[in-house]
C-alpha cells in the first residue's frame, strides 16, 4: 500500500510505538509489579519492537558510535553536556542522595529506548520529509518528542505537563543536534540517561516530584530553555548540510 510506504505515515507510526507500547504493558503487567519493574520491561519492549519494525519498515540507518574527529562531537556535545550538567549538580546536594545501580539500568533504557525512536528512526524520516533540511528534521523529531508526553495528562496537571512537553522539545532539539552532526547515538543516550537518573538517586524528590503542582514560573522558564535550545541548534546547524543519504 502507498500509504504505509509514505514518510509521513512512517513518522506518524514510529512515534506512536512508545506510547502504544507502553500501554499494552501497563495492561498486561500485574498491579502487584513494582514499578521500577514496569518501566524496564516496558522501554525493553519499546525498544524491540521499534528495533524490528526498523528492520522491515522504517529502514532508516542508525549511527550507534563514531570514533572519528571525537574532539569535534565533543565540541557539539558541549552545550548540551554543560546543561545537562547545570540540571543534575543540585542534586548532589539532596540529603538522601544514593547513587543506585537498578537506577542507572532503567535510565539507560529509557533512554536507549527514546533515542534510538526519536532521533535514531525520527530524524532519518523527517530528513526525507524536510529535503535533507537538517534544522527542520531536528525540529520535527523534537516536538514528536514532547508530543509523547502528554501521556501524563491522566495523572498529572495540564499545565505541569506543558511544561513538560515544551522541556523535553528543548531537550530534544540539542540530541537531535548532536546526533545529526556527530552520528553517534551512544552520545546522547548517556546524555539522557544522565538527565533523567540524578532526580531518581532520591526518594525524597521522587515523592516530591509526584505531588508536584503547575506554576507559571516553570512553564516561562521551560520556554526560556525552549528559545535557548533553538538559538544552540540554529547556530550547531547553520550551512550544515547533509554528506550521506539519511538511509
Amino acid at each position: 500500500m502507498k500509504l504505509l510506504k509514505n514518510n509521513i505515515t512512517k513518522i506518524i507510526v514510529a512515534s506512536l510505538i512508545f506510547p502504544f507500547v507502553m500501554t499494552i504493558i501497563g495492561l498486561l503487567v500485574t498491579k502487584k509489579s513494582s514499578t521500577s519493574i514496569l518501566q524496564l520491561v516496558g522501554d525493553l519492549a519499546v525498544f524491540l519492537v521499534a528495533y524490528l519494525l526498523n528492520a522491515k519498515y522504517f529502514r532508516q540507518k542508525i549511527h550507534w558510535f563514531n570514533s572519528h574527529k571525537v574532539s569535534a562531537q565533543l565540541a557539539t556535545s558541549m552545550p548540551a553536556i554543560i546543561i545537562v550538567a547545570l540540571l543534575d549538580s543540585p542534586m548532589l546536594a539532596v540529603p538522601d542522595f544514593k547513587v543506585k545501580f537498578r537506577i542507572i539500568i532503567i535510565c539507560l533504557l529509557v533512554g536507549l529506548a527514546e533515542e534510538y525512536i526519536f532521533r535514531g528512526v525520527l530524524i532519518g524520516l523527517f530528513l526525507k520529509v524536510a529535503h535533507n533540511n537538517a534544522f527542520g528534521a531536528v525540529i520535527g523529531s523534537s516536538i514528536m518528542f514532547g508530543l509523547i508526553h502528554t501521556m501524563n495528562l491522566g495523572a498529572l496537571p495540564i499545565g505541569y505537563v506543558s511544561a513538560q512537553v515544551i522541556f523535553a522539545a528543548a531537550i530534544g532539539i540539542l540530541f537531535g543536534t548532536i546526533y545529526i552532526k556527530t552520528h553517534n547515538l551512544g552520545i546522547v543516550i548517556a546524555l539522557h540517561a544522565l538527565r533523567d537518573m540524578f532526580p531518581m538517586f532520591s526518594n525524597k524528590l521522587v515523592a516530591q516530584m509526584s505531588h508536584t503542582t503547575f506554576s507559571m514560573a516553570s512553564l516561562y522558564v521551560t520556554v526560556v530553555f525552549l528559545v535557548i535550545a533553538l538559538f544552540i541548534a540554529s547556530v550547531q546547524l547553520r550551512d550544515y548540510t547533509i554528506k550521506e543519504d539519511a538511509e
